[in-house]
């Protein structure tokens, strides 16, 4: 877990180890010549309020905790599996490297490891869940501890946008 970029908490919550048993192990990791991130020894985790912050954030969400539903099914609503959170959390990655070959400013908003177990966590405590839009039909996931009203992130068209939209369509009929 260290070496995939879990945090400390994370790490200490999920094996049972404890502080000082982690930070040995980072030793012997480093010691062993492997490189660990900088952020790991935080001992807070994030949550939805700090995760979902707008339309992009709620994007991003979606994809990642879509992959991780679909590779350990519903039992990912009563329990984190790390083995399953890695593997949905390498495919969320190649995802975004694919995306970022169209448009480079999509990894600006990418979320860590960290991140992902933090949505799960909130998923398998009934804080977070996957709602449908009755608009476009997709499954999009959304948090009661988000910090955005934003309902469905692949239909919700900021009202900026739209003001912008007509003045394009009016410029564009009128020449």
């Amino acid at each position: 877990m260290a070496l995939m970029g879990y945090v400390t908490r994370i790490i200490i919550i999920e094996t049972g180890l404890s502080d000082k048993q982690v930070r040995r192990l980072y030793e012997e990791i480093d010691r062993d010549g492997f490189k660990l991130e900088k952020n790991r020894t935080t001992r807070t985790t994030r949550s939805g309020a700090t995760l979902l912050l707008n339309q992009t954030s709620k994007i991003h969400a979606s994809l990642l905790m879509q992959l991780y539903r679909q590779v350990g099914g519903e039992s990912v609503t009563t329990s984190i599996s790390i083995d399953t959170l890695d593997r949905a959390y390498r495919m969320y990655q190649a995802l975004l490297c694919e995306l970022a070959a169209v448009e480079p400013s999509v990894r600006n908003a990418a979320f860590t490891i960290s991140d992902a177990w933090c949505l799960a966590s909130e998923l398998r405590s009934n804080e977070a869940m996957f709602d449908i839009c009755s608009n476009c039909q997709c499954s999009y996931f959304t948090s009661q501890n988000q910090s955005t009203a934003i309902g469905c992130p692949f239909c919700y068209e900021p009202p900026n946008r739209s003001k912008n939209k007509k003045l394009e369509e009016t410029t564009a009929i009128e020449n």
